[in-house]
This record gives C-alpha cells, sequence and structure tokens, in this order.
C-alpha cells in the first residue's frame, strides 16, 4: 500500500466513527505503512483539511462534530475519573482504563462510560464480582437493555498481566486503534506501558505507533497455585459466575485471565469496506 492510499484508509477508517484527524493523529493511526512525519506532512498537501483536521472529500462538517462532541464528553470524563478513584480501592483492582468513543472525547450527551480493569494476578474474577456488587448498589453500573446508559459504567474488558497479550482471535485493527486510545484514568502501578509493549502486532497494523517507555519491567510473574483461601474464592467466583452467564455467551471471549464482554466488533463494517480484516 502506497503512502496516499494509506491515508485514504486511515480517513475512511475514522470517518465511520465521524472522526477527522489532526496529522499527529493521523501519523500514529496509519494503517500499514510507515513514514516518518515529514513525508506524511508532504502527502497531506494533496488532502482537505478544516481547522488542523484532516478528513474525506465533503465531510468538513465532521470537524464541528468532534469539537462539540469534545465539549458534551468532558463531563463524562471527569465522571469516569472520579469513579475509577474509588473503584481502584476495590481489593485486586490494578487499573482502570476509559475505551471507547469517550476514551477520544467522541461521545455523544447520552453515552455510557466503557471502561478496563486491569486486575492482579489470579484475581481476576474476584475482583471482578466485587466491581459488579459495588458498582450495582451504587447504581453506577449500565444493566443490559436499560433506556438509561448516560454516564452508567459498562465494565466490558477485564485483563490481568497473564493476559496482557490478546489472543489472535482478538487481534484486527479496530482492537489495535482500541489499545493505543485507551486512556489509564487510575494506573499507580503504571501498567500501560507493559500493556502495550506486550502487544507488539499492533505494528503490524500500525506501524508508526510508539508506546510510551516501558517502567514496571517485566510482566508479573503468574500468581501461585498454592492452595489458599484467595485461591479457592478465586476459583469458586470464576465457576458461578462462568455458569450465571453460559447461556447468555455469544462472541464473548472467557478464560481464567481475561473476560471481553463485547461480542460484537463495530469495526468490521468497514474493515470489510477497506479489504483490511487480516
Amino acid at each position: 500500500m502506497k503512502l496516499a492510499q494509506a491515508i485514504i484508509a486511515t480517513l475512511t477508517y475514522s470517518d465511520h466513527f465521524g472522526f477527522p484527524l489532526t496529522s499527529s493523529e493521523l501519523h500514529s493511526r496509519l494503517i500499514r505503512v510507515k513514514a516518518t512525519r515529514a513525508q506524511l506532512i508532504r502527502a497531506l498537501a494533496h488532502f482537505p483539511s478544516t481547522r488542523g483536521y484532516y478528513h474525506l472529500p465533503g465531510r468538513s462538517s465532521l470537524v464541528t462534530r468532534r469539537l462539540r462532541r469534545a465539549q458534551l464528553s468532558a463531563p463524562l470524563q471527569s465522571r469516569a475519573r472520579a469513579l475509577a478513584t474509588r473503584l481502584g480501592h476495590i481489593p485486586g483492582v490494578l487499573a482502570i482504563y476509559l475505551t471507547g468513543s469517550l476514551a477520544v472525547s467522541n461521545s455523544g450527551p447520552q453515552s455510557d462510560i466503557d471502561l478496563m480493569v486491569i486486575t492482579g494476578p489470579g484475581r481476576l474474577w474476584t475482583t471482578r464480582l466485587l466491581l459488579t456488587l459495588y458498582t450495582s448498589l451504587r447504581s453506577w453500573r449500565r444493566f443490559p437493555h436499560s433506556r438509561h446508559s448516560s454516564g452508567k459504567l459498562c465494565l466490558n474488558l477485564f485483563l490481568s498481566p497473564a493476559s496482557y497479550l490478546l489472543p489472535p482471535s482478538r487481534r484486527s485493527l479496530y482492537t489495535a486503534y482500541e489499545l493505543i486510545q485507551a486512556v489509564p484514568i487510575y494506573d499507580p502501578h503504571h501498567t500501560h506501558s507493559n500493556l502495550l509493549s506486550a502487544n507488539v502486532w499492533i505494528h503490524s497494523y500500525l506501524p508508526n505507533f510508539r508506546p510510551p517507555h516501558r517502567t514496571g519491567g517485566d510482566l508479573p510473574a503468574l500468581t501461585t497455585t498454592r492452595i489458599t483461601p484467595a485461591y479457592i474464592f478465586e476459583k469458586l467466583a470464576y465457576a458461578l459466575q462462568l455458569s450465571y452467564m453460559r447461556h447468555r455467551i455469544t462472541r464473548e471471549y472467557i478464560t481464567p485471565d481475561s473476560a471481553f464482554f463485547h461480542p460484537h466488533d463495530p469495526g468490521i463494517p468497514i474493515l470489510r469496506r477497506l479489504r483490511l480484516l487480516k
């Protein structure tokens, strides 16, 4: 793929989400073509831009939309940070990330708050159980099919250090974007750099992206299998939650060390259009 084609593909992909890009964003998100910033800037001279944002021809209205959505997203982002600080006190929580459209300030007024939770090794299902109970009791959690979702929390993704590297079935351009756009809003253990560095496959889709410098050294060792009350409770929590979800699971991905609760990949239609599914 040539640079001009990569720019068109990248703008088309972002257009699908109504999101024009700055030159810096375009560089880090450039699909499958490695280029310097200088090379990109020269190539962008042939593409339309409005107020510093690049977009497809005839789509300048998206710039106003993006700026408006940034204003609408700000209160929800503040709420997310405040709640994440409180959720961080739940035993087993290592980090909480803001994901989805709100992470890039592209949410509407009725948007919910998508979160990714990093838990301690061997504590994922105990931590999820505690978070689910706590957020439900506080009326912070969004329930399935709820009509009132504005500002509610969706705990869509759980990982532990053992599952930082996403499985092949979960690797796609869409997931690569989701990972690099995720914003750590509670991360006292500095998981962010390790999480991104573990997923080197991102560079096959986004070769210009550079993860932050690793600050935490090697990934934490797996938890011991020594029989302890915490170990027994974790196994019980996993078994109970898996039993509850068994007849509801469609395309969700569930393991002892990870849980992906988004059954549908909203990036698939545009990936098919661009022939970028592989």
